[in-house]
């Protein structure tokens, strides 16, 4: 299994919001080897940034360590999840500071072919192009889950009181159910990845005119985080934007001939 050969330009940015006085999301990005994430942690005091950022370091390590040797992308990345869930479940178990502390975790592993895709809670990813924006991942919610099941629509969704209610979390349980996916991708679209923090704040549609509108991918993660803050800015906001970097693609065609 190969990871992706570096062509992307890449933007992220994490803010804590206009309401709360520490920021619990953390993310990782290494252009290197393709791997991207975020994860927004839950708990009292610190413990959700430290759920978050226990999270984001045992998914790390562990896709780092073993990418070149594990022939099954889809088994890496399950692994990985369950390798974070256990660890954040020994650390709140043998410190009461940190009881019940869990956190989302998204991650995104590109291929020389393709786009590995493993999520657990209410991070999101999506594919981003000229005109459209694609949400690829499902929120691991009970909001959504009635949404799914025609129970409620989509604005009741969006201002329900349990909006924020997970039936999935790592560190919340020893089992745990991941989406893990892998699937073909257009290299001529960008990636974003984000904490709830920004899709609790702006609509889809806006997030694809600031996306089109910015100068690049760096810039874009500015402004969408400006526009959260500028909607309230409620909660945390985490962005990462993946897009293209067509004369480095160009360039690792030709030194590949």
């Amino acid at each position: 299994m190969n990871a992706r050969k570096t062509g992307f330009k890449v933007g992220y940015l994490t803010d804590s919001g206009l309401k709360r006085p520490l920021n619990e999301d953390s993310f990782y990005v290494s252009e290197d080897i393709g791997l991207f994430i975020v994860a927004d942690g839950m708990g009292g005091h610190n413990a959700g940034e430290v759920a978050s950022s226990t999270a984001v370091e045992a998914v790390s390590s562990f896709v780092s360590r073993r990418l070149n040797s594990e022939k099954d992308p889809i088994q890496l990345v399950r692994q990985a999840i369950s390798r974070a869930n256990q660890t954040i479940l020994e650390k709140s178990l043998n410190n009461t500071a940190w009881s019940e502390m869990g956190t989302t975790i998204l991650i995104a592993l590109f291929l020389d072919h393709g786009l590995v895709l493993g999520h657990v809670g209410d991070s999101r990813a999506y594919a981003i192009g000229k005109g459209f924006i694609k949400q690829l991942t499902e929120d691991h919610t009970f909001v959504a889950e009635w949404l799914r099941q025609g129970l409620i629509n989509r604005q009741q969704a969006r201002t329900h009181h349990q909006r924020h209610g997970l039936t999935e979390a790592l560190g919340v349980a020893r089992e745990l159910d991941p989406d893990i996916a892998i699937r073909s991708w257009e290299y001529t679209e960008c990636l974003l990845l984000c904490s709830d923090g920004l899709t609790e704040m702006i609509e889809d549609e806006e997030i694809l005119g600031i996306v089109d509108s910015s100068n690049d991918p760096q810039d874009a993660c500015a402004n969408l985080v400006a526009a959260a803050n500028q909607r309230g800015g409620l909660d945390n906001i985490t962005v990462i934007l993946v897009c293209p970097d067509e004369q480095a693609s160009k360039k690792d065609s030709h030194s590949d001939r």
